[in-house]
């Protein structure tokens, strides 16, 4: 794995934090894999891509903050995924 690309392994630190089954946010997963919110943006949106995970959108208004934030959660082929990596 030492020849994948940076972003290659932030991709599957995050997939990594999701397998624990848990809803996650953005700057949560950021903390977890130590990398800018952004950066776990980006990551995330082409995860969606390949239905590896999930995102859902709260807006400003269905929020209890009044903030709009993202909910990210695996899919079973993103389980089946890092299940494969750890073989």
């Amino acid at each position: 794995m030492e020849d994948l690309l940076v972003s290659d392994r932030k991709k599957i630190e995050i997939l990594k934090a999701l397998s624990d089954r848990k809803v996650h946010t953005y700057y949560n997963l950021s903390k977890i894999t130590r990398t800018n919110f952004n950066t776990v943006k980006k990551n995330c949106k082409f995860l969606e891509l390949l239905n590896l995970i999930e995102i859902l959108e709260v807006s400003r208004e269905e929020s209890a903050s009044g903030v709009a934030s993202y909910r990210v959660r695996i899919t079973e082929k993103g389980l089946k995924f890092i299940d494969k990596l750890r073989e």
